[in-house]
């Protein structure tokens, strides 16, 4: 044998042998893919490339006739096995579910025994292949197809065809860097082209297959060289998964940049773009993107939605692949209406606090003003000045008439302060006008706006009477009540400015005693129809606006809100 045949074989021996060795690393090597269908379909297909390669690798050292028939039978075998495993694996990376179907697997079961048992029976009916010994371009077995192989052929590269096209339908929706692997995947179909240039005349190639060459090339580049971006693209294959969630799930990288999301998070955040960094295109997660945050750490945020107001539990979970962090998973759960609950305990919680103030403001006041004057009116009796005693009579009855006033007022407001679960619709200004020629006919109102608004009848003319009683107790000249969009504002004006400081608190006596309890008593009220106070002192007196926070914003110490 001429010295370049010599090299010409120790090539494709040498391609072969590395081949077999390839495939058989890269089997051991799966060991360490986490997922269990992707790892069985590797494993198949590097284990049946192997003993394919070998089938091969006997035809070159041009052993007997009967050896290589019988090798390559046993090389077909494998090789037609390799398909299976390839679609198994191609299923199970993709994150689909074929390899699972009862049917399919027991009509490919069928199918490859059947085409086994006429590769098996070649010796038979001789319609698959036939060996013969060649000398170019190097002495070795060669295989002559025939018409079953060509049939067989066909079917085996659209099965193929069909594993490719799940494999990039993934890399297609998958965000993930994956040239590499799709590279590497492209990299499996090289050896096809040398077998067409074999069958166009190439004399320096034989006419056996080259595929096992590229399955080889294949494992030993998706798992020893591009093993993370492997891992990686596999992840992003349970988007169908994701999408199954309730909760919304954002993936983002070890950089914070956004890599997938489920259906529930683009609907709460519609915004959200991958490839894009979390902070920056969701401000209201900009805490959850911070990988130096404890993994159990959770935060509230609230979301506008066209529904109306979503309270969000953000939690976060640290995603690793292989033996490295990959990033996280930011986990957004709806706690709407534990949220809302939690703030009516909290408001009932800080309204049983000012009622305690309240009542301890205001009757220890009036009992100290009624234990004086038994005092005073007992010295009186001993002395015999009645008309002194008389004075402290009347006093005595004022008091007791304000602390009945003062136990109402009170009994009242405990019974509307109650959060309001249906609210009416009311015509603004003649409900202020109504309420406030009863309440002080002498007050001058201006009605800035006539609109309808969402609110609780009887609350907010409760509300609306305490506005004007306040009105009479600060000397206000004029009244004036608008309502704007969600927002409604009552101004006093004032001959003298008055101090606010305190007016909206129990327990304070702003601007006087007698007027102690009507800022507090106007916040409650509100608060009970889902709206935040504010009040503002201005150079002609002060203003008390009202917001609707449509049942879920909380204002409170914001902007001047409470």
């Amino acid at each position: 044998m001429r010295k370049h045949e010599e090299m010409l074989r120790a090539i494709h021996l040498g391609a072969f042998l590395l081949a077999v060795v390839g495939c058989l690393l890269a089997a051991w090597r799966v060991r360490g893919v986490s997922h269990d269908g992707t790892r069985r379909g590797l494993t198949g297909l590097f284990v049946l490339s192997a003993v394919w390669a070998f089938g091969q690798a006997v035809l070159l050292a041009n052993p007997p006739l009967s050896v290589a028939h019988g090798s390559y039978i046993v090389a077909l075998i494998a090789g037609f096995g390799t398909v299976w495993a390839w679609l198994y694996f191609c299923s199970a990376y993709a994150g689909q579910s074929y390899h699972r179907d009862g049917w399919l697997r027991r009509t490919a079961t069928v199918v490859f025994l059947g085409i086994a048992g006429l590769k098996l029976t070649n010796p038979v009916h001789e319609s698959y292949f036939a060996v013969e010994r060649v000398t170019e371009p190097f002495p070795h077995a060669q295989i002559e197809l025939l018409g079953l192989h060509e049939v067989v052929t066909v079917l085996a590269y659209a099965l193929t065809a069909v594993g490719f096209f799940m494999l990039f339908e993934l890399f297609r929706r998958s965000e993930l860097p994956k040239r590499r692997l799709t590279a590497l995947v492209g990299l499996t179909t090289l050896p096809v082209g040398l077998d067409v240039l074999s069958d166009l005349g190439v004399t320096q190639l034989v006419a056996n297959t080259y595929v096992p060459l590229g399955v080889a090339a294949f494992g030993i580049g998706a798992l020893f060289v591009a093993e993370a971006g492997f891992e990686q693209v596999h992840w992003a294959s349970h988007r169908e998964l994701l999408d199954r969630i309730n909760q919304g799930v954002i993936i983002v990288d070890d950089s914070g940049t956004i890599r997938d999301y489920n259906a529930a998070a683009r609907w709460l955040f519609p915004q959200l773009e991958a490839g894009e960094p979390l902070d920056e295109t969701v401000d209201a997660l900009t805490d959850a993107a911070s990988l130096g945050r404890e993994s159990d750490d959770t935060d509230i945020v609230t979301v506008e939605r066209g529904t109306g107001t979503i309270h969000c539990l953000v939690g976060r979970t640290k995603l690793t692949i292989g033996p490295e962090m990959y990033g996280q998973a930011v986990m957004i759960s709806d706690v709407t209406t534990v949220e809302r609950q939690r703030r009516e305990l909290k408001r009932q919680s800080e309204q049983l606090d000012d009622f305690a103030a309240a009542i301890a403001h205001e009757l220890r006041n009036t009992l100290t003003i009624t234990e004086s004057n038994l005092v005073l009116l007992s010295d009186d009796l001993k002395t015999g000045a009645t008309e002194d005693g008389r004075e402290r009579v009347a006093r005595l009855q004022e008091a007791t008439e304000r602390m009945t006033t003062i136990v109402d007022d009170l009994n009242t407001l405990a019974r509307l302060s109650q959060t309001v679960t249906e609210l009416d619709s009311l015509a603004f200004g003649s409900v202020v006008e109504e309420t406030v020629e009863a309440t002080n006919p002498e007050l001058g109102l201006t009605l800035d706006g006539d609109g309808e608004i969402r609110a609780d009848r009887t609350r907010f003319r409760e509300l609306v009477r305490n506005v004007a009683m306040l009105a009479g107790e600060t000397d206000t000249t004029e009244l004036r009540a608008r309502v704007e969009g969600e927002t409604i504002e009552f101004a006093f004006r004032t001959p003298e400015p008055v101090a606010v400081d305190g007016l909206l608190e129990y327990g304070e006596a702003v601007p006087h005693a007698e007027a102690g309890m009507l800022g507090p008593n106007i916040q409650t009220l509100a608060r009970a129809q889902g709206w935040a106070v504010r009040i503002d002192e201005r150079a002609d007196g002060f203003c008390i606006a009202l917001a609707d926070t449509a049942g879920g914003t909380d204002g409170r110490n914001e902007s001047g809100w409470a």
